[in-house]
């Protein structure tokens, strides 16, 4: 049985444009060798009947519930895109009636749980290996962005037990993957390639499958054919040789063979069964099967590759992100030691006024002034402002 497939990925404002410019197919992509253009008119959006700008529209949802004033931060998490889908085999048992209704189902769940009004976009791209749908929810609940209380440890769990027993009660074939496997936390292009291999596998299955039915089929042709068969002969009357006054009656071969029925019937039966043999065979070579699973070899092939590129550059990005944090960490340290300078240049500047003037807060007020227009918001203003803060705490107690 197929496993069903519902894949969360987090989107944050600079990942909008790049998923709209994927789903909507904007942009010819240069990393997705999967995309057949001849197909891309099959694909639909169960939202909008057209295309839409994503930043746009995910706003007018935020500002339509938001319930504060606070902005929203520039590193939220805007979108929750759910792929939800299953292998190549459970899609090719289905007519296109059914692959259509197995996508409304899914999103009618998820609308209903989620909120329609918080469902961005849902569309299905059937230009692909494989059928799959996009469906990005915005995870607002009581007026705010609670990306991380709405997709929290408990509902991925939900999403992974309950998607495949809920579509199951509706007449789909589907399993749950694997507990404990990581299949929902699987990037994307690792999940194609999973897909391929078991595209290719399924090819190689059905392969195997006409190999052993033209090998039943080649038993039945003998490695040598016998057919038992007498030579024609007709009787002619032969006018030139006259024989006591009466023409000489003569056997002579027709060039015909005569064979029985029972023979007939098994050379015939011969015949078709090499006819069938060689049919099936040319049949196999020029078919999709074979082509198909090729071209499966070559894209896995080079997804494999991608994949390497990827893990490369993950790499570089990780020791780069290492390096800056590091250096992140230091200059907080250094931060921390200005900090405590500036606090004791403070104290020793207002220790000096105190000691030498009267008016020593009016001195130190003129003080901050000018440092403030030199640096404004500075440390020592801020140092300034706290002081004061508690000076007015100290004589409102009073």
């Amino acid at each position: 049985m197929s496993y069903a497939v519902v894949r969360m990925q987090k989107m944050k404002v600079h990942d909008l444009k790049g998923i709209q410019f994927h789903n909507q197919r904007e942009r010819e992509s240069r990393t997705n060798s999967d995309i057949d253009k001849e197909r891309s008119h099959e694909n639909y959006d169960l939202v909008h009947d057209g295309k839409i700008d994503y930043n746009e529209h995910i706003k007018e949802i935020i500002e339509s519930q938001k319930t504060g004033t606070r902005k929203t931060r520039k590193d939220a998490v805007l979108v929750n895109e759910l792929l939800v889908t299953s292998d190549r085999e459970f899609f090719e048992r289905l007519d296109p009636v059914e692959q259509k209704r197995f996508f409304e189902e899914s999103f009618k769940l998820f609308s209903e749980r989620y909120g329609k009004q918080n469902v961005a976009y849902a569309t299905v791209h059937m230009d692909e290996k494989t059928p799959h749908m996009h469906l990005g929810v915005v995870p607002m609940r009581d007026g705010k962005l609670q990306g991380k209380n709405v997709f929290n440890r408990q509902e991925l769990l939900w999403l992974q037990d309950e998607f495949p027993k809920h579509m199951q009660k509706l007449g789909f074939e589907l399993e749950r993957g694997e507990k404990g496997s990581g299949r929902e936390h699987i990037e994307t292009q690792e999940f194609k390639r999973q897909t391929l291999e078991k595209d290719i596998d399924l090819l190689e299955k059905n392969l195997k499958i006409k190999k052993n039915e033209l090998m039943e089929m080649s038993k039945n042709i003998p490695p040598e054919l016998k057919i038992k068969a007498k030579k024609e002969k007709k009787t002619i009357v032969e006018d030139k040789i006259i024989t006591f006054g009466k023409p000489k009656t003569i056997e002579k071969e027709t060039g015909n063979l005569v064979i029985t029925h029972d023979e007939y019937k098994k050379m015939r039966e011969v015949l078709n069964a090499a006819n069938k043999i060689k049919s099936d065979y040319d049949r196999l070579q020029q078919t999709d099967l074979v082509k198909e699973n090729k071209q499966l070899r070559e894209i896995a092939s080079e997804t494999l590759k991608e994949n390497k590129d990827l893990k490369e550059r993950n790499e570089t990005v990780r020791k780069e992100y290492t390096k800056l944090y590091w250096e992140n960490d230091s200059l907080k340290e250094q931060i921390s030691d200005l900090k405590h300078e500036i606090k004791s240049i403070y104290q020793s500047t207002k220790e000096y006024f105190k000691e030498r003037t009267n008016d020593f807060r009016g001195h130190l007020r003129d003080f901050v002034d000018k440092v403030k227009k030199k640096v404004p918001g500075s440390e020592f203003e801020r140092l300034n402002r706290i002081e004061k803060r508690h000076e007015m705490d100290r004589f409102m107690e009073r």
